[in-house]
């Protein structure tokens, strides 16, 4: 899904895989919201569900994702409500693989989209990390309850830990550069 997003859509598709927002949540996201030097995005009460303010933190490859668009004016998601939605299908549609037994390539169907699967999946994944349903639940706007009901023990520990390392790919010709302080 990542490879396959719209530069526009693909931020919100990584906070929605990597941070646990709902879409709702992200259509109303500001970049003043996203604090990549603290590491956190904060849902407003007024952007949340249960209109309470949250606190989510950012992963280490949520930053390298969100890294490209850091310093943004305006909203996260710029088009509107069905806009988001076309994005979502747009992306899902465009991660079909067509079938070349010439090349040895298998074709695949398009993934299927879920409403806030990417949601769903981060707190599954988030859960088998930390083991702290009431963790979860602060980070995802639900209750200790929900978060053991429905995510407990869905994918293992090992698994997740694959999830959070999903970065985007950095070019042959980038360098990091490592200053030493004197």
């Amino acid at each position: 899904l990542l490879a396959a997003a719209s530069p526009d859509f693909l931020p919100s598709l990584a906070i929605a895989a990597f941070a646990g927002l709902r879409s709702a949540e992200i259509e109303r996201l500001t970049w003043a919201d996203v604090d990549l030097a603290s590491r956190h995005i904060t849902i407003r009460a007024g952007a949340a569900r249960t209109a309470s303010r949250r606190v989510v933190p950012i992963a280490e490859n949520l930053a390298a994702w969100l890294a490209p668009y850091a310093r943004r004016p305006g909203k996260v998601w710029m088009g509107g409500h069905d806009q988001f939605y076309e994005a979502q299908q747009e992306t899902a549609a465009a991660t079909e693989v067509k079938a070349d037994p010439e090349k040895g390539i298998k074709g695949e169907k398009p993934v299927k989209w879920k409403a806030n699967g990417c949601r769903h999946s981060f707190a599954s994944y988030r859960f088998a990390e930390i083991g702290d349903a009431g963790r979860v639940a602060g980070e995802c706007g639900n209750s200790a309850a929900v978060v053991h009901r429905h995510y407990r023990e869905l994918v293992k520990p090992d698994v997740a830990k694959k999830w959070f390392a999903v970065k985007p790919e950095t070019p042959a010709n980038v360098q990091t550069l490592h200053c030493i302080q004197a």
